[in-house]
């Protein structure tokens, strides 16, 4: 075992059995990186059940790399200490195939510091000591602020190296890795919730308010009923459609006149955007204003059959190719700095949609840095591609099922919120695209992507630290107010709750009133978030209802047993008709005493009814329940259930 006595005290970095991640992992290099594996060996110097683990590709060289939330400039008394264990016997062990260095980089310089050690024994755990004290650091990298990086070596030389497994545990280090939060951008979005109160620009603009749409008064209700929240996101440019802007002027560009007037709304109805952001502003939420950048030359089939459009986008093709040589992303950068400059003044940060086609452009990080220079204290939210949970094999993690109820056979990945760039303050945290079959509050992220927040809310990339922000649809489609509703209060608090205490950032995506109050958010919508806020706010904080994986919910690649000792086989319980008018019926094979509730999709009882045993069919009156989706839990006196999505269709 090697072993080099510390001068200074050691902090720990990371350990899966601890949750403790005070560096994080970034990428590998030739091989693949698990957590929470089973540690093969718990009967030496590491009894921790669980480990990380790292496959090695065969090859010459093979790197595990960690991100430091603070960077090393100081290399006195500096060391860093791991358990490891290399796959391989004693007996085989090389002075190549027993190699493993510790390299601290940094992102753009070269120079690096290293240190090489060597496993000495196989099959077994070594604690290795790599220490840095007396190593100089280059002023290059002094000048650059420091080490980012810290880099575990596999087996890295001139001589090839057979695949080869090794496990990691209990990373150590002489530096604090903390974030420090209040240097951070996005510090005020930490511990933050927040709603989006959606005020979408151009004609429509013009043509809501003329049919009635008070967005001042609906601004005024979020700032009376949800005093709790921190934040709102609004609009600068429609939701996924770049050509529809709630401003009207703009110093660069005289839309109206040079290209188009349904691109924007009349100089009148500019001034909403400004009163709805000062009232926010002055009721002491900060305002994230949302841009698509999917600039206007790109059409959907839902325009391509429109006159005017037609025609606007004609004039806007005349107006980059004289003006900008025809080069559209020049034309479209240009415009949207206008408006930045005249809004800056409102905007506490600004929320990038749509970035994947302008990222392949190549346009992306510098369309972020324009942003930047016309308004230097605002926090950007803005990456290339989502990321999502893999298996120890790198596979990505996909949702089989949401419940015995899920008629949707597409098999969805599981979004995760982290730095994947260095030009973003906080994820943008658009959750699995709702296409690929997730809902907005799927069970998976209750089971992965919020715990990974609140483990650590704070990402780092490349030396650049972000929040961890999540932004969730309330509805079956994104701000869509005939769709159905999907989060009740329970789970909305859960998640809210959650992400808040633990410091991170969350969004709902709230919906506008297009039929009775316009203007306003849905009262559904409302009636959530009010319980959302004054849960928040009360004194001791409400304690939320334990998440419990859905009846029926699974992954790829697991499988469904049902223990008939102890519950009815879920197959031998019918629930029809669904949808159902009056009386739903509900068949059963066993006849054991069982209780009903039938909850609303607020949480809310609205029945229930005790089952006894000795029959095997019941009727629920539901003539009184207005049309919508209710839930039918049915269970026992052990505490097993099973519950079914019904549609009430009046």
């Amino acid at each position: 075992m090697f072993f080099v006595q510390l001068a200074n005290a050691q902090f720990l970095w990371y350990e899966n059995e601890t949750n403790t991640y005070q560096i994080e992992f970034e990428s590998t290099d030739s091989g693949t990186f698990s957590t929470d594996v089973t540690n093969p060996d718990d009967t030496g110097i590491n009894i921790n059940p669980i480990v990380s683990k790292f496959d090695r590709e065969e090859g010459l060289s093979a790197f595990l790399k960690f991100d430091l939330y603070q960077p090393v400039t100081d290399f006195s008394g500096y060391a860093v200490t791991f358990k490891a264990y290399i796959d391989i016997p004693t007996a085989s062990l090389t002075p190549n195939n027993s190699k493993i260095s510790v390299h601290l980089s940094h992102p753009t310089v070269s120079s690096e510091s290293e240190i090489e050690l060597n496993f000495t024994v196989g099959q077994e755990w070594e604690t290795f000591t790599f220490n840095f004290n007396g190593t100089s650091i280059s002023n290059e990298v002094i000048n650059a602020n420091g080490y980012h990086f810290i880099k575990i070596g596999f087996a890295n030389g001139t001589t090839s190296i057979p695949a080869t497994t090794y496990y990691i545990d209990s990373i150590s280090g002489t530096t604090d890795q903390f974030v420090d939060v209040a240097s951070q951008p996005a510090s005020w979005l930490s511990g933050s919730w927040g709603i989006t109160f959606p005020v979408y620009g151009g004609e429509r603009l013009d043509s809501e308010v003329a049919g009635g749409y008070d967005y001042s008064a609906g601004a005024q209700e979020i700032v009376d009923e949800l005093p709790a929240t921190g934040h709102v996101i609004t609009n600068l440019t429609n939701f996924a459609k770049s050509y529809y802007f709630t401003l009207r002027d703009n110093p660069n560009v005289d839309i109206a006149t040079e290209i188009d007037e349904l691109l924007v709304p009349s100089l009148e109805n500019e001034a909403i955007i400004f009163d709805v952001l000062q009232k926010f502003q002055d009721a002491g939420k900060k305002n994230i204003l949302y841009i698509s950048t999917n600039y206007f030359d790109r059409l959907g089939p839902d325009e391509s059959d429109n006159a005017d459009f037609n025609t606007a986008h004609a004039a806007w093709v005349t107006y980059y190719t004289n003006n900008f040589a025809g080069n559209e992303y020049l034309a479209y950068r240009d415009l949207i700095q206008g408006f930045i400059l005249r809004i800056k003044d409102y905007a506490d940060g600004y929320w990038l949609d749509t970035t994947s086609e302008l990222n392949d452009d190549g346009h992306l990080e510098d369309f972020v840095q324009m942003i930047r220079d016309a308004d230097p204290s605002a926090i950007m939210g803005a990456q290339p591609e989502g990321l999502y949970f893999t298996d120890e094999n790198g596979v990505n993690i996909r949702v089989d099922s949401d419940g015995l109820n899920d008629d949707d056979d597409t098999d969805y990945k599981v979004i995760k919120f982290e730095a994947n760039c260095t030009y973003q303050d906080f994820t943008k945290g658009h959750v699995t695209p709702l296409g690929q079959g997730a809902p907005p509050n799927s069970w998976a992220y209750e089971e992965f992507t919020i715990p990974a927040m609140v483990d650590n809310p704070w990402s780092m990339f490349e030396g650049n630290t972000v929040l961890k922000h999540a932004w969730f649809p309330v509805r079956e489609r994104w701000h869509v107010s005939s769709q159905p509703i999907v989060f009740g209060i329970e789970d909305g608090y859960r998640f809210a709750k959650k992400l808040v205490t633990a410091n991170a950032g969350v969004t709902f995506a709230t919906t506008i009133d297009d039929v009775n109050d316009k203007g306003y958010m849905m009262p559904d919508e409302m009636l959530i978030m009010k319980a959302i806020n004054d849960r928040l706010l009360s004194i001791p904080i409400t304690d939320c209802v334990p998440y419990v994986r859905p009846d029926g919910a699974f992954l790829v690649g697991e499988t469904l047993s049902t223990n008939s000792d102890d519950f009815i086989n879920k197959s031998d319980v019918k629930f029809y008709p669904n949808p159902v008018t009056d009386r739903l019926t509900i068949t059963r094979t066993a006849m054991e005493e069982n209780y009903i509730t039938v909850v609303n999709v607020l949480g809310t009882k609205v029945i229930t009814k005790t089952w006894d045993n000795g029959t095997t069919t019941t009727q629920l009156d539901l003539s009184a329940l207005n049309s919508g989706i209710y839930f039918v839990k049915l269970s026992n006196g052990n505490n097993y259930s099973i519950t079914r999505k019904i549609i009430v269709s009046k």
